[in-house]
């Protein structure tokens, strides 16, 4: 395990040297209060497929072309005789008219469901001061305290009046500050806010009393996320890199 981590970090250091290329410092700061309450359960109708997300295309009368696909990292996946379709981003429905109309190529009002299998690209980031710091997939909305329960709740030296949700574009993230000791002591649920797919939330180990400043430390916090969306390393290595 000390040589896998020791390799992975060397990694790290050519892969991006000192700093991540592309991490702007001017960075939005939001409060708790300016977050809308409007997570609601995704509907099968309204998912958006990404990258992970596995679906199962059926074609009526046609079970040769009926098969179980995983989107690959770039958001794609491969269907005989359509070919390579880009699908991150576009809904069941969009995706079942695309298949349609290829497959109208090769027979008369083809029949087509598609359903989805499992899902992989709804996902947070939980790192800093937690016991098992990583990426965990959501199907139902989810909150920071969820999260973070999820991750095995606070080491010792966690400030939980601090945690910080890194928001958004990797490039010009927008920062949410929260007191989660608030939440557990006197039950200030705005602090608790719902997570969008992507969120990275951060634990510090020292109380951030600038979060504009705190856009310094950025790129060193998102290098190991950058990694895994780019498909350089997977779980669970992602958790030595992390750590």
């Amino acid at each position: 395990m000390h040589k896998l981590k020791i390799a992975l970090l060397a990694c790290v250091i050519m892969i991006f040297g000192c700093s991540t290329p592309g991490i702007k410092k001017d960075v939005s700061v939001v409060s708790p209060e300016e977050v809308p309450e409007k997570i609601k359960p995704v509907r099968l109708s309204e998912f958006t497929i990404g990258p992970g997300d596995t679906i199962e295309i059926m074609v009526w009368r046609h079970n040769d072309l009926s098969k179980k696909i995983r989107v690959d990292q770039y958001g794609r996946l491969v269907y005989p005789p359509i070919g390579e379709i880009e699908v991150n981003g576009i809904s069941i429905s969009r995706l079942r008219d695309i298949i349609k109309e290829g497959l109208s190529k090769y027979f008369v009002d083809p029949k087509v469901s598609i359903s989805v299998v499992s899902i992989y690209s709804q996902k947070v980031y939980v790192l800093g001061e937690v016991k098992r710091p990583g990426v965990f997939n959501f199907t139902m909305p989810i909150r920071a305290i969820e999260a973070v329960s999820l991750a095995g709740g606070f080491t010792p030296d966690a400030k939980g009046e601090s945690v910080i949700v890194i928001r958004g574009d990797r490039k010009k993230p927008e920062l949410i500050r929260l007191d989660l000791e608030s939440v557990f002591k006197g039950g200030n649920i705005k602090q608790n806010i719902y997570l969008q797919a992507g969120d990275i939330v951060y634990v510090p180990s020292t109380y951030i009393s600038d979060v504009s400043k705190f856009a310094r430390y950025l790129s060193d916090i998102l290098k190991p996320v950058l990694m895994l969306e780019a498909g350089i390393i997977r779980s669970p290595r992602v958790e030595d890199i992390i750590q």
